[in-house]
């Protein structure tokens, strides 16, 4: 797959992305900043409050600007809904807290964001168990299901070792036994993966990423059919209120238009940096999907598109400290902890020494980059003295 072709999105993403077709008027959506609306009479504002998910009412609920957001959102993941939120967490929050009783279990597979296990783990007090599965075939899956298991929960690919996971073969198995299939798609972006389209039943995204684009903006997202939807809606959402502000949505909206052009450029960068990296002596593996054999290329070309402009590395060097020597040293990429901007960016999964345990998933010696658009000569360029 040559994953810097322009072809490789559906041109009807393209199109969704740019809103084109759409209705004469303004050319971006207007930002409705209010806070509520007024309607002609008291019962067609109790008659509006019945349908809130759809109609706008209080902002805390829909919001116009916000609305066409998640129109977008819906195309692009193929779903018949889907909701935004002020955050990524808030839409893993409300997701989980629909979704899930005291009594039920969660299954956690692959490499899940960190502050969602943290979310885990303070639900562990309402009753709501949780485990992990760090496998990626589906034998071993399915044998980490418990009676009580209610959801089972995916990152694939992951945001620090990029591994994938079966997802054909896990919804298919979570819904022949009546378990929810959700999945963190934001590595992916809804461009490069369709994960309702594989039989999942969720699929949520930090809008902040490769969305949003410019890391001036935060939001979250989850999609699936209208009944999931307006039950996150009505139990997780309203009551949590983790509310997408309008101006945010403008952004979201603004980013996707762009959203193909700057995907195409960053994963074709990514590549040629992550096969450069692949062959320099002081590198000892390079974790990038594209570059992965086995059966793991094989989910690659069965479930995904292409892949962004992120991927990590172990470096051949004798600690932690010297890896984050080489971090430091860098010039172009600036030191943070998200991505999918239009800066390179490069971040440690480590905030300080680990130590030498070896069943570390992630090596004292990783630095995970995300690739910008300041050009793969220059930024090459810049990896070469930081590692001189």
């Amino acid at each position: 797959m040559d994953s810097g072709s322009p072809d490789v999105f559906d041109p009807a993403d393209r199109l969704t992305c740019l809103r084109a077709g759409d209705a004469a008027g303004p050319v971006m959506p207007p930002v409705v900043q209010a806070s509520l609306f007024r309607f002609d009479s008291l019962e067609a504002l109790f008659a509006a409050q019945a349908r809130e998910h759809e109609v706008s009412v209080y902002s805390r609920g829909t919001n116009p600007t916000v609305r066409e957001l998640e129109q977008v959102i819906a195309r692009l993941e193929r779903a018949e809904a889907a909701k935004c939120f002020g955050s990524g967490m808030g839409a893993i929050a409300a997701t989980l807290f629909a979704l899930l009783e005291a009594g039920d279990h969660v299954l956690f597979c692959g490499d899940i964001y960190g502050p969602t296990i943290e979310l885990a783990e303070r639900l562990a007090g309402f009753g709501v168990g949780h485990s992990r599965c760090f496998a990626t075939d589906i034998d071993s899956i399915e044998q980490a299901i418990t009676p009580t298991t209610r959801l089972i929960y995916c990152e694939s690919p992951g945001s620090m070792r990029f591994e994938l996971l079966p997802l054909h073969e896990i919804a298919a198995f979570a819904r022949a036994r009546g378990i929810f299939a959700v999945i963190d798609n934001t590595v992916a972006t809804p461009l490069l993966q369709k994960p309702l389209e594989l039989g999942f039943d969720l699929s949520l995204h930090s809008c902040t990423k490769y969305i949003g684009g410019h890391s001036d903006t935060l939001g979250g997202t989850v999609a699936g059919s209208n009944e999931l939807v307006e039950r996150i809606f009505r139990r997780g959402y309203m009551l949590l209120g983790a509310a997408m502000a309008p101006h945010d949505a403008w952004l979201h909206l603004r980013g996707l238009m762009t959203l193909p052009q700057r995907l195409a450029q960053q994963q074709a960068d990514a590549m040629e940096i992550a096969q450069h990296l692949a062959s320099h002596p002081k590198v000892r593996r390079v974790f990038h999907p594209a570059l992965a054999d086995g059966v793991q290329a094989k989910l690659f070309a069965r479930q995904m598109r292409g892949h962004s402009g992120l991927f990590s590395v172990e470096f051949d060097l004798p600690d932690h400290a010297s890896t984050i020597a080489v971090a430091n040293r860098l010039q172009l990429f600036g030191k943070a902890i998200s991505w999918g901007g239009v800066e390179s960016l490069v971040t440690s999964p480590w905030r300080r020494d680990p130590g030498d345990a070896e069943e570390l998933r992630m090596p004292r010696t990783m630095l995970r980059f995300s690739i910008g658009l300041e050009g793969r000569d220059a930024l090459i360029a810049d990896l070469g003295q930081a590692m001189a």
